[in-house]
């Protein structure tokens, strides 16, 4: 196998960029594993004869965790499939997905102490307070809050389209609040010549990157005292709408999931206390 095999793989399916990206490193870090054995015959492509054990050694890696574990050996499968066929005896690999300990999500409280820890008498204020709130109503990943564009947006509908997970169109809706949000935004928004994209730098108006979102957002985790990330915005629309009593249908539609499953798993996080407002004996009193 060589870097132009995996270049030829990853060009022939329909991953998003970020499992593009995870892909690659995986099958190069693997590539480099295999050109280390000095004893393999090099007239023969070492990953014909690759075991299922072999396999498993390899995504065994120190720093990885399950799920790593798990996301490196799906890569290698697939690209064993891609590139030799369903018969290759390494696809019996296998290792047990276990379930992941309980993701971050903002709670009421912490929601509320986010939104108010903007400073929007600055451009940078007002637009992280536009992000925040666009973030806790719609579920937006942070590649889409990165290419999501100023034409795609309705103020007036309150919706918004930007291409989603999987290369296809999904739309959004946001409440009244955010909608003044972004107007404020828009209103100081500094855009470089050419650029199209909702969000830019408040220094240089070029289009944020995902990178620089996550830097983002960890400080306004500093600024309330949670460690934060832009998956955990997605995350807390899942949680907290389904708190206020959004059906599962609902947030599964608005978040853009393809499976109710999807958002049982973003939703686990959810304070057992959140019943308190829905238990039945308040509701017989009442």
């Amino acid at each position: 196998m060589n870097n132009e095999d995996v270049d030829r793989f990853l060009a022939s399916q329909s991953y998003s960029a970020a499992t593009r990206e995870t892909y690659r490193r995986v099958l190069i870090l693997l590539n480099q594993r295999i050109d280390q054995d000095p004893d393999q015959d090099p007239s023969v492509d070492p990953l014909i004869q690759i075991e299922p054990a072999e396999l498993l050694r390899f995504v065994d890696r120190e720093g990885w965790g399950n799920s790593q574990q798990y996301v490196a050996l799906c890569a290698c499968r697939k690209f064993l499939a891609w590139r030799f066929g369903l018969a290759h005896p390494a696809l019996s690999a296998r290792i047990k997905r276990v379930r992941p300990r309980r993701q971050r999500v903002l709670t009421v409280q912490r929601a509320l102490a986010l939104l108010a820890c903007f400073d929007t008498y600055t451009p940078k204020g007002c637009r992280d307070l536009a992000i925040a709130a666009l973030g806790l109503d719609t579920g937006l990943r942070a590649s889409e809050f990165c290419r999501l564009r100023l034409a795609d947006v309705d103020l007036e509908q309150r919706t918004l389209q930007v291409v989603v997970k999987g290369g296809q169109w999904g739309v959004g809706v946001y409440s009244p609040e955010t909608a003044q949000y972004l107007r404020e935004w828009i209103a100081v928004r500094r855009v470089a010549p050419g650029v199209g994209t909702l969000f830019t730098s408040t220094r240089t108006g070029r289009p944020l990157t995902r990178s620089g979102l996550g830097c983002i957002v960890r400080k306004w985790g500093n600024a309330i005292g949670v460690k934060l990330s832009p998956h955990d915005l997605r995350r807390s629309f899942a949680t907290l709408s389904t708190i206020f009593g959004a059906p599962s249908r609902l947030v599964q539609a608005a978040g853009r999931w393809e499976s109710i499953e999807m958002v049982e798993y973003y939703t686990q996080g959810i304070d057992p206390a959140a019943i308190t407002p829905f238990l039945p004996v308040s509701q017989l009193r009442k």
